[in-house]
């Protein structure tokens, strides 16, 4: 955003114009040649990773090794009337039933109204507060009312779980994109390593010792170095 950029800009010019002692810039410039040094190593891992040939077969044996690591979760669609008070939650629980929610939440939701359009999508249990999640994994049925006030961060939620979706063994195909990120990201990892391995080799390495030889035949000194 452009107010970002502005703000960027002063604060900026504010930092570059304080004072700092010469430990400090020195500790400054550690931190920016070791941004740079992980920004070059991290651009040239990527390209290695980018042009890494990952056969089909390969992603196909892990997922054949690995089925149980590569499920969807239940998927649950639902609904809640939010309140801050148990006392109230209790009262709309005595009355709530499938036919009368919306009547009922209309009248009593206390969520901001922004949330209360977010009906009829089905979500992943792994992004509902885990609170309410644990109550609806222990139900079978769909189309029900949770009888109980479930608390949570500054109120109570009544639920209303339309329908559900049991978990489920993803096929290959459902799968191939998570399993090729999961190991490009372990080739990036290897590959990143590996460079600095490499990068140390050469700057450090020895350099072979001048090597005279005297030639028996005319006398003359040879110098020979091995690159």
């Amino acid at each position: 955003m452009e107010e970002d950029k502005v703000l960027h800009g002063i604060l900026l010019k504010k930092a570059k114009e304080a004072q700092y002692t010469n430990y400090e810039i020195e500790q400054l410039n550690l931190q920016s040649e070791s941004l740079f040094i992980r920004y070059y190593l991290e651009r040239e891992a990527a390209k290695i990773v980018e042009n890494t040939n990952i056969e089909e077969k390969v992603l196909k044996k892990i997922y054949e090794e690995n089925k149980e690591l590569y499920k969807f979760a239940e998927k649950v669609k639902l609904d809640t009337i939010f309140v801050r008070d148990l006392a109230k939650a209790e009262e709309i629980l005595k009355d709530v039933n499938v036919e009368n929610f919306n009547e009922l939440k209309e009248k009593n939701d206390e969520k901001g109204q922004g949330a209360k359009g977010m009906t009829d999508e089905f979500l992943s249990i792994t992004e509902i507060h885990p609170v309410i999640a644990e109550e609806i994994l222990k139900e079978n049925e769909k189309n029900i009312i949770i009888k109980k006030a479930i608390p949570v961060q500054e109120g109570f939620h009544i639920i209303y779980l339309k329908d559900k979706e049991e978990a489920r063994q993803a096929a290959y195909d459902e799968a191939r994109e998570t399993i090729l990120s999961d190991v490009k990201r372990n080739i990036f990892s290897q590959v990143y390593n590996q460079l600095i391995e490499d990068i140390a080799n050469e700057t450090v390495k020895p350099k072979e010792p001048v090597n005279i030889v005297k030639k028996k035949e005319n006398k003359n000194i040879g110098v020979g170095t091995k690159e």
